[in-house]
């Protein structure tokens, strides 16, 4: 019943680099990589935002509903804490395409989402961790718990580019910690 669950961590990863894909490809005549927001893919300007807003929608949906895989899988209260904060962060990301670019709401619910999924992400990589002592969880918590301090400094160093290339690292972060967390839970015959 909860690999089903456990899948959709991936989808859910799947699922954003191909809104954003596709919503790019429609935007390609204005969109940026180094210039733009990915947000700026939903905002007033781009053609067929729905994409990318619904497409944000879905894919907080799938985060949300793949927060029951590591509450399912917990061993401890920390990675069922750490599910309780994924599940916030899968709602927060949704809410960046109810709050498309353009909107009051917008720079606080997409700033929440990754600031959300970054605590999430260390608190059930912690936990698994403490779980099963294997190097992949370890892996999982020292990229998880750098990454906020890696944004920073770069911001502060060399800058970010654009709020797009900051995005795409935190996506990949996100990606990386979450496949490896994903089959530590499947490990766990979950």
């Amino acid at each position: 019943m909860n690999r089903p669950l456990c899948i959709l961590g991936p989808a859910a990863a799947l699922a954003a680099w191909l809104v954003i894909g596709v919503s790019w490809a429609v935007n390609s005549d204005w969109f940026v990589f180094t210039e733009h927001a990915f947000s700026d893919l939903g905002g007033i300007e781009a053609r067929m935002p729905w994409i990318y807003n619904y497409g944000l929608i879905l894919v907080g949906l799938l985060a949300t509903l793949y927060s029951l895989c590591p509450y399912r899988a917990a061993v401890d209260r920390l990675e069922a804490f750490g599910s309780g904060l994924l599940l916030t962060a899968g709602l927060f990301l949704a809410l960046i395409g109810v709050y498309p670019a353009g909107t009051r709401p917008h720079v606080f619910v997409s700033t929440w989402f990754f600031i959300q999924m970054d605590m999430a992400l260390a608190a059930l990589s912690l936990g698994a961790y403490r779980a099963r002592r294997s190097l992949a969880n370890m892996a999982a918590l020292a990229l998880s718990l750098a990454a906020f301090p890696v944004y920073i400094l770069v911001g502060i160093t060399l800058g970010w580019p654009s709020a797009a290339v900051a995005e795409a690292y935190g996506i990949v972060v996100i990606d990386i910690v979450v496949i490896i967390l994903t089959l530590d839970y499947l490990r766990r015959r979950v």
